[in-house]
């Protein structure tokens, strides 16, 4: 083979690996789009030419990922979504995270997404209240300033020349939160260039930027768009077409249920353009008429800096263009020769820039766009020079969980797997001030180099401060304000999707005669699972101890005598044992038994269970009473909070922190005396620990029991919510559910989706609206339609009160039509709008009873919210004798 020069005289470089402050999941695909032949490829169409674009939307999934595929994979486009929210309020098929743990998963499935499509992630500070129907209410929860201060700081940051917005802003957004993200959008066209807009930014680091062009997708109604993106087309680089990228990246909102098929053929998205600040003539389209090229940026230089600068840009595009056609992708470092001389021009250019600026290095968000842009760009070609020389490196640690006060070791390798003699390496692990890191080779550099085909190392030894905080979301440290998080002094995390890797690797390699290239890669851990083979997790920082109390909500019935059982368990990430001792932080006026408890928990990953006895006064008012515990080790160090980690496999493992509380309710609710109830779990809620603490007798019905139509031992069946959705069992024996009714059996269904009219699963024909009705103020009145009805009066007389204090929603999925066998019995609805009705519909069934509901007694029953408890138990005690045939 021909003896190739990797570099011709390419001074020392500077490599980023990472993408973004937080990447996305560490995948085999994520490799696989950034190694060899592919990842070169891909990466050569980013280098000539600037062009960005960000698309703004509400939520994840509100994305076009078949848009930003085309332009990022296919086109070379920089490209980032702008979700408002990370999707808190809404609901999860995969577990149990709600909430705050919800967004993280959610965050995760957004990063996800992006590592197939190729975009970068940001966020707002706003927290997903959950639904709402106007942007009048959503604006009452996000104050509009704030979050066009957020959307202008990305812009700013970013630097689109073209702003895709996904929604209109207008009623026919439906969602409220669709509407503000097309309000916002438009705002921010205008606010992000006016230096009177959010002032303090600029001192930041977030000069003021103008946005060219602004577009609106029309994918709803692609008659109306003037633009189109052609997505699907075939890819030779990823085997497939740009859609097929796209639906996969679609398919990481695993949360919501978005699985969806990656069709063959010929694809589009269609846009419609809102706003210009260039002239052309002939179709429009994203950049038709502006000006994407380096050297048009050089044009702001006076002479004769500005010639000798725009003679270095040619030579750079030159090389890329010689780099793109390559003669033989499958050995990428045909490429590299190219490359070596792009990264030589373009580091002349770029220090002739400095020179003239004074010789300073701009910080991030400093100087001109042209100072920007080389400093990005120059560490782009750099990846991809190294990518087509096949240099791979790797950086990881020995254990994936960080403990305060402990140490761990790690190791740096760099794989020359190419044809190029890297005459010099040394490897550095980089870690925050404050950390100690000791190198465990007697000299970290390698004098003889890293020849083609073999492998250097170097080992070090990592001391965790006994100070340094856990790994937990950096919009999670602070109490959030309102509906907005609270963002930290370091504006660098602003809008990013979480934090740094605690840490890095560092290594320089000599290429050439007088060159260098400079590697930074993020600490990982690899592992090895016997079933399904190599794995791989982020570094994190964790407690040694983490306390959590189960359950997190507990029913006292009754006027809040006598005692409840709470249960505390203590698990240890540390590799010593500790010991110390266990108590609980009780209301004023409460007690426990025992008081307190002696543990002792040895090594990392084991854990100890606790009971504690815990007894309220006499005669405590009814509420919510918070019960909290601190297990304080014989050193005095205390532990309050618990840890969970988010951990699906399509996402980045992230810790949450939470604290050790559990909310006790002292509800006035009463049920039927030794009622027996089957539990078929849908996609998650508290119903069956409700139910038990209301004092019911509850069996969870798997699939098995479920298909035989086991119901003997029980006299309610209830279905979780969305049962219909995810338990396929439930739909194929369905017949056997209904004849249980029909025996004198009571079958009680929560909120499911269209697959429940649908399928024809009520015993009597009912219908969905779509969209569905729903009713999203908690606080919206309800009428009792029939008050004397049964349900209503045992074993809890229920009345208006109990509809106080409900949480997020009153429902959804609401029957719009119902069979006049079944009777209506609540009616609601949001401001503004007509009365709805099928929130809660009766039938009598042969001998039984059959209740369908999309009250929102998931979203009550973590709160502790009595009605919601007292109501829900009339529906299980309800029996078919009582209604009317």
């Amino acid at each position: 083979m021909q003896k190739l020069s990797l570099c011709s005289g390419v001074h020392v470089l500077g490599v980023f690996l990472m993408t973004g402050i937080w990447g996305p999941p560490l995948s085999a695909q994520e490799d696989l789009w950034s190694r060899g032949s592919v990842g070169t490829g891909l990466l050569l169409r980013r280098l000539d030419g600037v062009k960005r674009v960000l698309m703004i939307g509400a939520h994840p999934d509100d994305e076009d990922t078949a848009l930003l595929a085309a332009l990022a994979r296919g086109m070379g486009v920089e490209t980032a979504y702008l979700s408002l929210s990370r999707g808190e309020g809404g609901q999860n098929l995969l577990g149990p995270e709600m909430d705050e743990g919800l967004g993280v998963l959610r965050t995760g499935e957004l990063l996800a997404a992006r590592s197939r499509d190729g975009g970068r992630q940001f966020f707002t500070r706003a927290f997903d209240f959950g639904f709402s129907k106007s942007p009048e209410e959503s604006f009452r929860y996000w104050p509009r300033e704030e979050l066009l201060r957020d959307v202008t700081w990305v812009v700013r940051t970013f630097r689109p020349q073209v702003i895709v917005t996904v929604f209109s802003g207008t009623p026919s957004d439906g969602h409220g939160h669709h509407q503000v993200a097309g309000i916002l959008a438009r705002e921010v066209f205008h606010a992000a260039g006016d230096a009177a807009r959010f002032p303090e930014q600029i001192s930041l680091g977030g000069a003021p930027w103008t946005p060219l062009k602004l577009y609106q997708l029309t994918r709803r109604n692609p008659q109306e768009g003037h633009t189109a993106v052609e997505t699907g087309v075939f890819d030779p680089l990823l085997g497939g077409s740009w859609f097929q990228v796209a639906m996969d990246s679609r398919s990481q909102h695993r949360s919501q249920d978005m699985g969806v098929a990656q069709p063959l053929g010929p694809r589009r998205s269609t846009l419609a353009l809102l706003e210009s600040r260039v002239s052309g003539e002939g179709p429009d389209e994203l950049f038709s008429g502006v000006d994407t090229t380096l050297l048009g940026l050089a044009a702001e230089l006076p002479e004769p800096v500005g010639s000798g600068v725009r003679d270095r840009l040619s030579g750079y595009r030159d090389a890329i263009a010689e780099a793109r056609e390559s003669p033989d992708l499958v050995e990428p470092w045909w490429a590299a020769p190219a490359l070596g001389r792009a990264v030589r021009a373009l580091h002349s250019a770029r220090d002739q820039v400095r020179l003239y600026r004074g010789g300073v290095r701009p910080a991030p968000g400093w100087g001109s766009e042209l100072d920007a842009v080389l400093e990005e760009r120059f560490s782009l070609v750099q990846v991809a020079l190294l990518r087509a020389a096949g240099v791979v490196v790797d950086v990881r640690m020995e254990d994936e969980l960080l403990v305060p006060g402990e140490s761990v070791e790690g190791v740096i390798e760099v794989w020359n797997g190419g044809p190029f003699p890297l005459r010099g390496a040394s490897g550095l692990l980089l870690a925050p001030d404050g950390w100690g890191v000791e190198a465990l080779d007697p000299d970290p550099a390698d004098p003889r180099g890293v020849p083609p085909g073999e492998v250097a190392r170097w080992r070090f030894r990592v001391q965790v401060p006994d100070s340094v905080p856990p790994s937990g979301p950096y919009y999670l440290q602070e109490p959030r304000e309102g509906e907005l998080y609270r963002w930290p002094s370091e504006p660098s995390l602003w809008g990013e999707p979480g934090n740094p890797a605690p840490l890095r690797g560092r290594v320089t390699l000599e290429a050439g005669e007088s060159g260098g290239v400079e590697i930074m890669k993020e600490a990982h851990y690899r592992g090895v699972d016997k079933a399904t083979g190599e794995f791989v997790e982020p570094v994190l920082v964790v407690p040694a101890l983490s306390v959590t109390l189960d359950p997190p909500s507990v029913v006292s019935p009754g006027g809040g005598e006598g005692g409840r059982w709470i249960y505390a368990r203590i698990r240890s990430q540390t590799r010593e044992g500790v010991e110390g001792r266990l108590r609980l932080e009780l209301p004023a006026g409460w007690s426990s038994d025992p008081v307190e408890i002696p543990f002792r928990v040895a090594g990392a990953g084991a854990d100890a269970a606790f009971e504690f006895h815990v007894f309220s006064p006499a005669g405590v008012p009814e509420g919510t009473y918070g019960v909290g515990a601190v297990a304080r080790t014989v050193q005095g160090t205390e532990f309050r909070e618990g840890l969970t980690l988010v951990d699906y496999p399509h996402v980045r493992r992230t810790a949450l922190l939470s604290p050790a509380r559990s909310n006790v309710s002292i509800v006035p609710v009463s049920l039927d005396p030794g009622l027996r109830v089957g539990y078929v779990m849908g996609s998650g809620d508290m119903g069956p620990e409700v139910l038990r603490q209301m004092g019911a007798s509850v069996e969870l019905l798997g699939p098995e029991a479920v298909r035989a139509g086991a119901y003997q031992g029980v006299d309610v069946v209830v279905l979780g919510i969305r049962a219909y959705e995810t338990r396929p069992e439930l739909a194929a024996a369905n017949e056997r559910l209904l004849e249980f009714a029909r025996r004198g059996g009571t079958v009680v269904v929560q909120y499911n989706k269209y697959e429940f009219p649908q399928g024809g699963f009520a015993p009597f024909p009912v219908e969905m609206a779509r969209p569905h009705d729903r009713v999203t103020d908690e606080t919206a009145p309800v009428t009792i339609l029939e008050p004397g009805h049964p349900l209503f009066q045992r074993p809890n007389l229920i009345g208006p009160g109990d509809f106080e204090g409900w949480v997020q929603e009153r429902g959804l999925y609401f029957l719009s039509r119902w069979d006049p066998r079944f009777t209506p019995l609540l009616g609601m609805a949001d401001a503004g709008e007509e009365q709805k009705r099928g929130g809660l519909v009766v039938a009598r069934v042969g001998d039984g009873a059959y209740v369908y509901t999309g009250l929102a007694f998931f979203r009550q029953f973590p709160e502790g919210i009595a009605g919601a408890y007292r109501l829900f138990a009339n529906l299980v005690s309800l029996k078919g004798e009582a209604l009317r045939e």
